[in-house]
C-alpha cells in the first residue's frame, strides 16, 4: 500500500486498522489540534479531550502512526498503522509466566476511569488476573460506590483527571473513611504545576498512560505488597 504524502509514514510491513463514522466531520483547523492533550470540542463537562491523545500515545509507543481524514458532514476516517511483527512462541510463553506471578488472590479494587474503553480493559485484565473489582467513572460514582460497599476495598485505582473533581481529592475522601486504602494513580497527562508535586509528596504510586496488561498487574501487586 502506498502512503506517499502521511508524514509519519515509514518504508516497512505494517497491520493498518481503520475506523469510520458517519458524524459531522472536522475542518483542517480541528485536525491540526485532536491530538494535544485536553483539547476538546464538546461542551464543558463532556469530556476532557484526553481520549485522542491517549490513543496516539499508545500508537507512537508501539512504533506505528495515525492518519485522519475527515470533511465537514462526511464523517471521519482514523487509520491506525502499527508495524507487523509476529511474537515468537517461546516469547509469548515467558509473558504467561511472568503474568501469573503477578495474579491476585480476590483482593478488591475500586477502579475510577471516566474513559470506558480503558476502564474495561483495566477491569477485565484485574478480574482475569484474581482480582474483585468495582467500578465508578467519577468522584460522585466513586464515593456512592465505596459508602455502599461499606468501604470493603483494599485498594483504589484512579485516574488523576475525572469529569467532576481530582482523583486526589477523592483519594483524600476515601483514605478520611479508610486510612489503610492502597493508592494507585494513572494518568495521560499530570498537570505538573498543581497535581504531581501532590503525588509526590504523598508518596503515592502512580502509573503513567498509555500503560500495558503487565504494567498494571505489577503496579497493583506492588501497592498491595507494601509493608
Amino acid at each position: 500500500e502506498t502512503v506517499k504524502g502521511i508524514l509519519d509514514a515509514r518504508p516497512g510491513r505494517f497491520v493498518r486498522l481503520s475506523v469510520e463514522d458517519t458524524g459531522t466531520g472536522m475542518d483542517e483547523e480541528t485536525m491540526q489540534h485532536i491530538f494535544e492533550p485536553f483539547f476538546t470540542t464538546k461542551e464543558a463537562g463532556r469530556g476532557t479531550g484526553l481520549g485522542l491523545s491517549v490513543v496516539y500515545g499508545i500508537v507512537r509507543q508501539h512504533g506505528g502512526w495515525i492518519n485522519v481524514a475527515s470533511e465537514i458532514g462526511r464523517g471521519a476516517v482514523f487509520s491506525i498503522y502499527l508495524p507487523a511483527s509476529p511474537v515468537k512462541p517461546v516469547e509469548e510463553e515467558m509473558r504467561a509466566v511472568s503474568l501469573k506471578l503477578l495474579r491476585g488472590s480476590g483482593e478488591r479494587i475500586l477502579l475510577v476511569e471516566d474513559e470506558e474503553g480503558v476502564r474495561g480493559f483495566a477491569s477485565e485484565v484485574l478480574r482475569g488476573h484474581g482480582y474483585s473489582v468495582a467500578e465508578a467513572a467519577s468522584v460522585k460514582d466513586a464515593l456512592d460506590v465505596f459508602e455502599r460497599e461499606g468501604g470493603d476495598f483494599h485498594m483504589v485505582v484512579s485516574d488523576v483527571v475525572l469529569p467532576d473533581r481530582s482523583g486526589l481529592h477523592l483519594v483524600d475522601r476515601l483514605l478520611s473513611r479508610k486510612p489503610g486504602l492502597r493508592v494507585l494513580l494513572s494518568s495521560g497527562y499530570t498537570d505538573q504545576k498543581l497535581q504531581w508535586p501532590l503525588i509526590q509528596a504523598r508518596n503515592y504510586r502512580f502509573l503513567q498512560k498509555p500503560y500495558t496488561v503487565a504494567d498494571l498487574l505489577q503496579a497493583v501487586r506492588e501497592v498491595l505488597d507494601q509493608g
